[in-house]
């Protein structure tokens, strides 16, 4: 059995460990680009060891099985609601956070039996094994970022490429909202009749997923073309022939090529789709979540000027957006007209939010470490859950508006278990240090996820969300519970 990743894990954990104990609070400020500093990566990865640490106690005690594959589309959503929390970390002590959860996460992986080791390798869940994948991304980001400041350099070239890596992560985001409301009827649907011919819902998936792959492998053969030639570039006089070497260039299609390519694509992939039924929905995603990360990392490699000459090369939306226009437009032809919404959440929202504000102004910080309930929790712990949940809806909500989806894509159960278990210590440290600031954050948090809720627009089927997933919108379902369980802790009901 090879198990070569605990050493890797050791090394990144020592890594990180190293760094952590250089790290000043100047350094720990410094800017690394959209709205994060080294001190909240530092937490990020902090985050995901302590989370991934509280998986694998579970899977050694033989309390969950690692096939819950559902996780992986819904985790960045929890780093856009937690980015705002990292980003205010600016303590020393998250680094000490951070080499803690590594030093127990990287305990607990190296006691698995070989037969658990060898059941996650090789699975789009290995990295439950290989932590040291995520830290060492992190840790190379941190560390350009130390030497960018130190020599005033600016990431002119990063921002610029800020445009394409945006639109191909709204259409993925748009992708996935769209696969997440689809049924097994919907897949048969037909679409509007393209340059590439009449689809239907699961061939026109089935396409996007094809396209994304081929341009995956293309960017993947290119780049090791580009190594190897890299490689044989050698000496302080070769500098600027080894950077020219190091461009790439993926493999360009013409349009006579591709139009080859999916007129007898189109009856294979019907058979395919046939066969994988809503499945090729998720298919679709996990093309798009492979290639788009893969284009931002060689992007600044390409030859000056290929943005502009081959744009679909770089972004990806021009081809999914259509195609998701398409799938959209098919739904609603097929799906009858929402009767007139309801407006009765807002109210209660407007009313349990109200609620809230009264509670949070009367709060001392006795009342903050009262228990509530048997769970081992606090008052503190509630108001914090529940301020995080709301500012988790707003992201999700924000997302899928960004992408041009009418609903947010779904959470697994498991992830919001795991979200509340590993935010717990946080939560507690947060209401020990400033009761002021808890009270402020969860009207905040509830002012924020109801004025969006408020003001969404008409094309979101607010009855259907109401009837299938009515805690999207009735923030008061949430509220109402955890607001009678406050009482009670603090003997007002």
């Amino acid at each position: 059995m090879d198990r070569s990743f605990q050493r890797q894990n050791d090394e990144s954990r020592e890594r990180l460990a190293r760094l952590a104990a250089t790290l000043t609070p100047t350094q720990l400020s410094i800017d690394m680009g959209e709205g994060w500093t080294v001190a909240s990566a530092v937490g990020h990865m902090g985050f995901w060891d302590r989370w991934q640490g509280d998986r694998w106690e579970d899977m050694l005690a033989g309390r969950w099985t690692a096939d819950s594959e559902s996780v992986l589309a819904a985790e960045h959503l929890a780093n856009e609601a937690l980015h705002p929390y990292w980003a205010r970390t600016t303590s020393t002590d998250v680094c000490a956070l951070a080499v803690e959860a590594a030093t127990r996460l990287d305990a607990l992986v190296a006691s698995a039996p070989d037969a658990l080791v060898e059941s996650l390798e090789g699975t789009p869940i290995s990295f439950l094994l290989h932590r040291h994948r995520h830290r060492n991304e992190h840790l190379d980001h941190i560390e350009r970022s130390i030497a960018a400041a130190a020599a005033r350099s600016a990431a002119a070239a990063v921002v610029d490429g800020q445009s394409f890596a945006e639109r191909n992560a709204a259409s993925r985001r748009r992708l996935a909202a769209v696969v997440e409301r689809l049924r097994a009827e919907d897949m048969a649907l037909p679409t509007e009749p393209t340059e590439e011919g009449s689809w239907n819902v699961a061939q026109v998936l089935g396409h996007m997923a094809f396209w994304d792959r081929s341009l995956e492998v293309r960017w993947r053969m290119a780049r090791d073309a580009s190594d190897a030639g890299a490689a044989g570039v050698a000496g302080d006089a070769g500098a600027a022939a080894a950077a020219e070497a190091a461009r790439i260039e993926p493999t360009y299609l013409p349009g006579g090529i591709t139009e080859a390519v999916n007129r007898p694509l189109a009856t294979l992939i019907g058979a395919w789709t046939e066969k994988l039924g809503l499945a090729v929905g998720a298919e679709a995603v996990a093309a798009a979540e492979s290639l788009d990360p893969l284009i931002e990392e060689l992007a600044d490699r390409l030859p000056a000027g290929t943005a502009a000459v081959l744009p679909r090369v770089l972004d990806r939306s021009i081809h999914r957006q259509s195609h998701l226009d398409q799938i959209e437009r098919a739904l609603t032809a097929a799906r009858p007209s929402p009767a007139a919404p309801d407006s009765g959440f807002r109210v209660r929202n407007d009313e349990t939010r109200a609620r809230l504000a009264v509670l949070a102004a009367s709060l001392t910080p006795a009342d903050l470490s009262r228990p509530v309930g048997d769970g081992g929790w606090s008052v503190g712990v509630v108001l914090g859950h529940m301020a995080f949940l709301a500012r988790f809806l707003a992201a999700r909500w924000r997302s899928a508006l960004a992408s041009g989806a009418t609903q947010p894509v779904s959470v697994p159960h498991e992830m919001a278990d795991l979200l509340n278990d590993g935010l717990v210590s946080s939560w507690t440290a947060l209401a020990a240090a400033d009761p002021r600031a808890v009270a402020a954050e969860l009207v905040a948090a509830a002012d924020e996820v109801d004025s969006i809720v408020a003001s969404l627009p008409a094309s979101v089927p607010v009855e259907l969300i109401l009837a299938e997933r009515p805690a999207l919108l009735d923030r008061s379902l949430h509220r109402t519970e955890h607001l009678a369980d406050l009482d009670r802790a603090l003997g007002r009901g």
